[in-house]
């Protein structure tokens, strides 16, 4: 194993259990929208919330409601995002069973770990402090800072910036396409959030997050 190897991982989804605070923080908007006369009173099973994990905000609501005005939409992002900062802050977020153990194992077989995620800034910055990911992860890129482009765009912007071979790891197809188009080894996460038949592409794929640590060191072997 080279000890210059880069791991780029995706968070929610891949890390981060995070239906536990973005089912209700959903819920909590679309409740909003409903009382302001802008969308039908309607339930949603946590399975289909989920689908929506992993998009940027801009993505996540044109698709979903896309007959909204943006200042609307941008008010229900603001509510989602609030109760999923003030349910991180009250320890309701948790990361996947085995997260830690295969982090710190890839860190101390001396991978550099670098955290790639279609998020908002404060929310990395938030879950950053509450699991202490400064222990494993060396760098962040949160899609807010780069206008939200693209995943693989960002990766492409900040590629250089790490040492190779770099491996991607992540549960939906913004992570694959991250790997398709920059020509590096994709883990998929099939224990996270990926529609059917969405990691089509996997070079490996992982059962649970223990699985990783194998799964990259024979991908780079």
């Amino acid at each position: 194993m080279s000890e210059r190897a880069t791991i780029f991982f995706d968070f929610d989804g891949t890390l981060h259990d995070s239906m536990a605070i973005y089912g209700p923080a959903f819920r909590c908007a679309y409740d909003w929208l409903v009382q302001e006369g802008h969308m039908p009173k309607q339930d949603f099973s946590d399975e289909w919330i989920s689908q929506w994990l992993g998009f940027t905000v801009e993505q996540m609501w044109t698709t979903f409601a896309p007959q909204l005005d943006e200042a609307i939409w941008r008010q229900a992002a603001a509510i989602v995002g609030r109760e999923m900062d003030e349910r991180t802050a009250r320890g309701q977020a948790r990361l996947f069973a085995g997260v830690p153990e295969a982090l710190t194992q890839l860190k101390d077989e001396g991978y550099t770990l670098a955290f790639l995620s279609n998020c908002r800034i404060d929310y990395c910055r938030v879950h950053r402090s509450l699991f202490n990911l400064d222990q494993w992860f060396s760098a962040y890129y949160c899609a807010e800072a780069f206008s939200d482009i693209p995943k693989w765009q960002i990766y492409q912007q900040v590629a250089n910036l790490h040492a190779f071979p770099h491996v991607m790891v992540g549960d939906r197809f913004h992570d694959q396409e991250v790997a398709i188009k920059s020509s590096i080894p994709f883990v998929g996460c099939a224990y996270g959030f990926a529609r059917e038949g969405e990691l089509d592409k996997v070079d490996a794929r992982a059962s649970c997050p223990r699985d990783l640590p194998y799964l990259i060191t024979n991908l780079l072997s």
